[in-house]
């Protein structure tokens, strides 16, 4: 049974028709492919991509590991961490936590995944437990840093220049509905602007609180990955680009051996506290970044693509410089191979 009303379903649809930001990425990035197309040309080299970052398996496109790649960002920087591997039990891994003084609620992510897939966060040992049991894979394990502002920024740093630059900055908004005494969480999930267009995700994750009502003024955070899919609002924050910004992420940066292009997903208590180096990695991307500003609601996508562009061209900038310093290009066949694999496994 549907609890959502077709007309209801029928008007969400239409809205994320026109909601660009809504849209497969396999639509928005046909302009982007035919512009990767001459880039390639240029880098002779059809996954020029993969030289970007070193560090990184194929660049950090696909199919790279968190795990690794969280094991060089210094460990000042980050959460406290527990790196899971696939054979590791419960009392094994809950034994970690509890060396490690890690409290809950904790963070989940798969070694390898994407676009927020297979991230939970975790409330109790039981929670634990169960995602232990149901998933037989490499994981990390995080304290769950609920700072009050994330923000993801796009750094990077071609190999000739001494200083890196951040050509982009978003600030995510978590979704809240407040509840009025008299409507049902389903309700109020329908009735915000952001979460009504991810309802589908939501209605799975509140199964059995949809038909609650929410006590007048009490609120419930619907969403707490920065996911802007899930409906999560990115702002953008490029007002805050500034020479001190760039040498804080230009400190961390060169610290990451092999690191050239990508984005830091961060959290902080403010930009007062960013700017004195007090943030917490949360994750670190590699070209599979975007710039994740263009996604502010109701922004075109026609800057949306020329922004795009230019954090393509930067990319082949950059491969084609560590490309001539020795760095190889993957093979084309390896890497459709592995994407193929890759998405076999996260569907």
């Amino acid at each position: 049974m549907n609890l959502v009303p077709f007309t209801t379903r029928l008007h969400i649809s239409l809205q994320r028709l026109f909601r660009w930001e809504f849209w497969p990425w396999r639509i928005v990035y046909v302009p982007v492919a035919v512009y990767w197309f001459f880039l390639a040309i240029k880098a002779r080299g059809w996954v020029f991509f993969s030289a970007a970052n070193p560090c990184m398996r194929f660049g950090g496109l696909v199919a790279y590991s968190k795990t690794d790649v969280t094991k060089l960002v210094p460990e000042s920087y980050l959460p406290k961490t527990v790196f899971v591997e696939e054979i590791d039990s419960f009392p094994e891994v809950i034994s970690q936590v509890k060396e490690n003084d890690m409290t809950f609620p904790l963070i989940i992510k798969p070694d390898m995944g994407e676009r927020g897939k297979g991230v939970k966060i975790l409330r109790a040992e039981k929670d634990l437990q169960t995602a232990l049991d149901s998933v037989h894979e490499r994981m990390l394990l995080q304290v769950y840093e609920d700072l009050p502002l994330e923000l993801g920024i796009l750094y990077s740093r071609h190999p000739d220049e001494q200083m890196g630059k951040i050509t982009s900055v978003v600030i995510k908004e978590f979704p809240t509905v407040t509840g009025d005494g008299s409507s049902s969480l389903l309700q109020l999930i329908l009735a915000n602007l952001r979460t009504r267009l991810s309802y589908k995700v939501h209605v799975k994750r509140f199964a059995d609180r949809l038909n609650e009502v929410i006590p007048k003024g009490e609120k419930v955070r619907i969403v707490n990955i920065g996911n802007h899919m899930l409906g999560t609002t990115f702002r953008d924050g490029n007002h805050l680009i500034s020479m001190e910004l760039v040498e804080v992420f230009d400190k961390l940066a060169k610290q990451i051996n092999g690191f050239y292009i990508g984005r830091f997903d961060i959290r902080t208590e403010s930009v007062e506290a960013l700017l004195k180096d007090d943030f917490k990695v949360i994750e670190v991307n590699g070209v599979n970044s975007e710039p994740c500003h263009i996604f502010e609601p109701n922004r075109s996508i026609f800057l949306a693509w020329r922004d795009l562009f230019k954090h393509w061209k930067r990319i082949a900038d950059i491969s084609i410089a560590n490309h001539k310093r020795g760095v190889p290009y993957a093979s084309y066949l390896e890497i459709q191979r592995e994407i193929r694999r890759h998405h076999s496994t996260v569907a």
